[in-house]
């Protein structure tokens, strides 16, 4: 499981309450798909269990990430209102609460202070996850340079 921030951490009882009430539970078996890249998503998802995996086509469609339970996934989509950036598959039996972008707007229109909670644990689970994806490149950068300096020499 991931050591990031919970979305559901920074929410409030009766914000988790509303999700819960207002969302609909969906089980996916291994190799569903969830969410296609380049397509437009209705809802956002909150995984309850289960591990998600995260492919881009620009990475020749390989796994670049992995979400687990209590970490959101569509939420850039709903903020940018723009189409998918990743697919996003079961790797193992999971549970997912979707919820409606229309319901959240709604929510959020009826009660501003719950948009404050839900775009502060958006951003907190956008920021953590830029982090550790610079975290990675950083890694790749210095082994790219390892590489230079000491080049493997062809058979």
């Amino acid at each position: 499981m991931s050591t990031m921030v919970k979305i559901l951490e920074i929410l409030s009882d009766d914000d988790i309450q509303w999700l819960l009430s207002t969302g609909m539970e969906e089980q996916f078996e291994p190799e569903t798909v969830i969410i296609r890249e380049g397509e437009f998503t209705e809802a956002v998802y909150i995984v309850l269990e289960g591990l998600l995996g995260v492919f881009v086509s620009a990475s020749g469609f390989k796994q670049v990430a992995s979400i687990g339970a209590g970490e959101i996934i569509g939420e850039m989509s709903y903020l940018e209102n723009l189409p998918t950036s990743a697919t996003v598959i079961a790797v193992e039996p999971s549970i997912v609460l979707s919820i409606s972008k229309d319901a959240i707007d709604d929510r959020i229109n009826n009660d501003p202070t719950f948009g404050n909670r839900l775009y502060r644990g958006i951003g907190t689970a956008i920021s953590q996850r830029l982090r550790k994806a610079m975290s990675r490149i950083e890694f790749m950068l210095m082994q790219l340079e390892i590489a230079k300096k000491f080049p493997v020499e062809s058979p």
